[in-house]
């Protein structure tokens, strides 16, 4: 029975010990703020990325085959003249489709046509080259131009930059928040780094642009990068 009294009564000393004042108090406990704040960076691109691709049709497959690697290998040869080494040229895409014919009826003739599609993408480093290799490009057999991207190689600085003003982005939320609360921010709690995108920037074909009056006109406007956090401060009241 002693024993018994004992325990009670050492529970009893805990738990007012453990709401004394001075105390530890759980961070559950802790009156918190979360805040999502966004930074941007940008900067000029340097290098621009382009799809160059050729279509040949022909009623015999096999010629139609022939003629692509023809052209294409006239394009390879173009790039190398302009000086793009092989690392910034990649194959993305080649393909055979068949085509039937149909007359002015609507009814099928019974003959096919073959189409031989071969895309590589381009990744320019003088980016002045655009205009003048959109041009030659199709003198020499090019009958599709698209995915015209321009962007900055390393964004390591650009990220760094944009990851700052997103956190100063976020402080001056919270700040403002507790302020108009009465209250401040203490401590941070906890961050998350909520990820990093950067949108293309096309082609817009204005003149004015890169191309400067040799080539084809384009306009590489800005490259830019978006960072997003969400911050976690304790709100002192």
């Amino acid at each position: 029975m002693k024993h018994k009294l004992f325990i009670a009564w050492f529970l009893m000393l805990f738990l007012v010990s453990c709401n004394s004042p001075g105390e530890l108090i759980s961070p559950n406990d802790i009156s918190k703020l979360s805040v999502n704040g966004t930074g941007y960076a940008s900067a000029v691109p340097d290098v621009v990325d382009i799809n160059l691709g050729v279509d040949t049709i022909d009623e015999d497959p096999v010629e139609a085959v022939s003629q692509n690697t023809t052209r294409m290998n006239e394009v390879m040869a173009l790039l190398n003249e302009l000086g793009i080494p092989a690392k910034d040229i990649q194959t993305t895409g080649y393909s055979m489709w068949v085509e039937d014919v149909w007359d002015q009826e609507n009814q099928l003739t019974g003959e096919k046509r073959y189409h031989v599609i071969n895309q590589v993408n381009v990744r320019l480093r003088d980016i002045k080259q655009i205009g003048k290799l959109i041009e030659e490009a199709t003198n020499v057999g090019v009958t599709n131009v698209s995915a015209i991207t321009f962007g900055v190689a390393d964004t390591t600085d650009l990220e760094k930059k944009a990851l700052d003003n997103a956190i100063a982005n976020a402080n001056q939320k919270a700040e403002w928040i507790a302020s108009n609360m009465n209250a401040s921010i203490g401590v941070v709690i906890d961050v998350v780094e909520g990820g990093t995108y950067s949108p293309a920037v096309p082609y817009y074909g204005e003149k004015g642009g890169i191309g400067g009056g040799e080539g084809t006109p384009i306009s590489q406007g800005k490259f830019s990068i978006t960072t997003q956090v969400q911050v976690i401060y304790e709100l002192i009241p």
